[in-house]
């Protein structure tokens, strides 16, 4: 992997994650008329425990992984996935606001130190469709390799342990994790697609 290659990787974050960033906190601020989510017995389930949030900010580490260790044309597939991601969701987001009722939090452990800080900068609505879970799995297949079975199923359990601490954190309901699923398979398909059209729109500029 060459200077080069490494600045275009940067970049393709940079813009992927980036627009994440500005739809989120543009469609972030509070409203009154937010629907109150119920939990379901899924929900209900599932056990607190303040430990999940290293698994939580995890997903951190995670997303620029997708665009560093994927190929460069991966990479670059990321990008798009990711900003439709957002988009898809950002439009959720302003016209179906949703929030849920947060458990309360011990800020007296590291771990509950770590998610009262969370909690102060997040915003307790953009619940459904859950970004935590459709940027992972958008990363995860630009990481999938069926030639490199052990770092894929590596990746995979990583993946699948950052969409379950959203659960037993309780910053989502687990209908926010479907329909963050049913995303992150949506953009899959239209990306592959959608591509070719921006290319050819490029080129007629």
């Amino acid at each position: 992997m060459n200077f080069k290659h490494i600045l275009l990787r940067l970049l393709y974050c940079l813009l992927g994650w980036g627009t994440v960033g500005i739809i989120y906190q543009f469609t972030g601020e509070i409203d009154e008329n937010a629907t109150l989510l119920a939990p379901s017995w899924v929900d209900n389930a599932i056990p607190y425990n303040v430990e999940a949030i290293w698994l939580y900010l995890s997903f951190f580490v995670f997303i620029p992984l997708g665009y560093l260790c994927s190929s460069l044309s991966q990479a670059r597939r990321l990008m798009f996935a990711m900003q439709l991601c957002a988009l898809i969701s950002g439009v959720i987001y302003l016209f179906f606001p949703t929030t849920m009722s947060y458990p309360q939090i011990e800020c007296l452990s590291l771990a509950g130190h770590a998610l009262c800080h969370l909690m102060s900068i997040d915003s307790p609505q953009n619940l459904l469709p859950s970004l935590h879970v459709s940027l992972t799995l958008v990363v995860l297949n630009a990481l999938w390799s069926s030639q490199q079975i052990i770092r894929t199923t590596i990746y995979l359990l990583w993946a699948i342990a950052i969409c379950a601490s959203v659960l037993i954190l309780k910053r989502h309901l687990f209908i926010d994790v479907v329909t963050g699923a049913l995303t992150a398979i949506s953009v899959l398909y239209i990306v592959p697609f959608a591509q070719p059209a921006v290319c050819l729109w490029r080129k007629a500029k």
